[in-house]
């Protein structure tokens, strides 16, 4: 009973076995711009980690790297298994192994040729990093890709008993160029934004100067209508499912049920054992509320009625989920930074929509602290250190870097989500970027473009 059991899953699961025309799993979908990097690390031994939230795309792009191996590289169908943990049948009996185990003895056909075994959702599979250590150390024709939603349970795990043997990657949520590209917006308005958008980890003066007519002339052309897009993406754009989708319940829906409520109600309790799924619910919806502000987690831990012990320990199970991140007040010593105020942010910008109208989020302008999250969100992907300073009841909004102690080369950034800054005063990051010998502080606006020998103001949307 049990093997059948087994071989019928597997059966199920893997239909491109059984498939001899051009039909291949995921190629009707869109491709995310990880795709491309991804496949080029196909044809090395060491396994590939793909981490990411709930309905970013990990599966489809799973099943588009599959595509990838049987067309392109002519990969034999049955040299290619794949297994969803999400939908598998695991119990206290049925183990990892025991898949793999029927797989190579009933399906694989010739175990001389490079294998591939695409394992999704693999956090749910007990001692997973064990049992493909085994394999792999065990077989060197094997090639092993995985997924997984929890990001400290994937990267503790394999770095205790995978290291030196595998890739890691990041899905994150739709970055706004991919978001262009999945709602067909005018191909001249994608191809200039291509050309000018700005990769913050080589983010320099000079390749800002280098584009500064290009940049006027863009903004000249299609400012207006750059920012009523751009704030619908952070409304309910970054997930793929339903950037098209016009009616906004059903967005808010799809976001809640599919993303972030599976997580806490399924995700978190059945890999962290907990059992009081409501205070991780009403936690959750008051960090949403508060994303980009300060706290001071006593009390929030008050109104939520926990201790704590408990709140701390809650969030760290939020960070592993890759639902938000918590940001420190900037200090040269680490250990007094924890103790220090913090900032959460939460991980999409989208989470913000649940409850709330767009139209009146922006027009009562807490779509500065959207903005801020934003902005948050891919710069923790740029550096290694990202906190914010605040003093003396001023606060500048990022400092970041790869060093926190190299004072010189540190970022210091403010985020001011407004339609004319023509008006505003920057007197402490002007204060403090002088004290420290920093060049140049950085403002990301709405759409204004400016730069002078102590600043730069960029539109925020020409970012990535």
């Amino acid at each position: 009973m049990k093997k059948e059991l087994i071989l019928r899953e597997i059966n199920r699961q893997n239909s491109h076995w059984n498939t001899e025309n051009s039909f291949i799993l995921g190629n009707n979908f869109y491709k995310r711009h990880l795709f491309d990097k991804i496949i080029t690390y196909l044809p090395y031994r060491k396994i590939l980690s793909i981490v990411g939230l709930r309905r970013v795309g990990k599966t489809v792009l799973l099943n588009q790297m599959i595509s990838h191996l049987i067309e392109n590289k002519k990969v034999e169908r049955r040299n290619i298994l794949f297994l969803s943990f999400d939908e598998a049948l695991l119990s206290k009996t049925i183990k990892l192994e025991n898949y793999l185990d029927a797989f190579f003895e009933n399906f694989l056909e010739n175990k001389k040729e490079r294998t591939y075994v695409f394992l999704d959702e693999i956090q749910y599979a007990s001692k997973w990093q064990h049992i493909l250590k085994r394999y792999y150390d065990a077989n060197p024709n094997l090639k092993f890709i995985i997924s997984g939603s929890s990001s400290l349970f994937l990267r503790k795990k394999s770095t205790e008993s995978l290291a030196g043997r595998i890739y890691e990657f990041s899905l994150d949520v739709l970055s706004f160029a991919e978001y262009l590209e999945l709602i067909s917006a005018d191909e001249n308005m994608i191809q200039e934004y291509n050309d000018i958008v700005f990769d913050l980890g080589k983010f320099d003066l000079e390749s800002i100067i280098g584009k500064k007519v290009k940049i006027e002339n863009f903004l000249a052309r299609f400012g207006e209508e750059i920012v009523v897009l751009f704030e619908r993406f952070m409304s309910r754009g970054q997930f793929p499912e339903i950037v098209s989708e016009q009616n906004e319940e059903v967005a808010r829906k799809y976001i809640k049920e599919a993303v972030y409520k599976k997580t806490i109600e399924f995700d978190i309790p059945k890999i962290f054992g907990i059992e009081k799924v409501d205070e991780l619910k009403f936690l959750f919806e008051i960090f949403i509320q508060e994303t980009g502000n300060a706290l001071q987690l006593q009390n929030v831990a008050g109104e939520a009625e926990i201790d704590k012990k408990t709140l701390n320990k809650y969030l760290e199970y939020f960070q592993s989920s890759l639902l938000l991140n918590v940001a420190y007040n900037y200090t040269k010593s680490f250990r007094k930074s924890r103790r220090q105020l913090k900032k959460i942010y939460v991980a999409s910008t989208n989470f913000y929509f649940l409850e709330k109208n767009l139209d009146s989020v922006i027009k009562a302008q807490i779509v500065g602290h959207l903005a801020e999250t934003y902005a948050y969100n891919i710069l923790r992907k740029n550096f290694e250190h990202l906190s914010f300073l605040k003093k003396r009841g001023k606060e500048i909004d990022f400092v970041a870097g790869d060093n926190p102690l190299d004072q010189k080369k540190l970022k210091l950034i403010e985020v001011k989500y407004r339609e004319d800054m023509r008006r505003e005063k920057f007197a402490f990051i002007e204060s403090v970027a002088k004290k420290n010998k920093i060049e140049r502080y950085v403002i990301f606006s709405k759409k204004q473009f400016f730069i002078d020998r102590e600043k730069v103001i960029l539109p925020l949307f020409l970012i990535h």
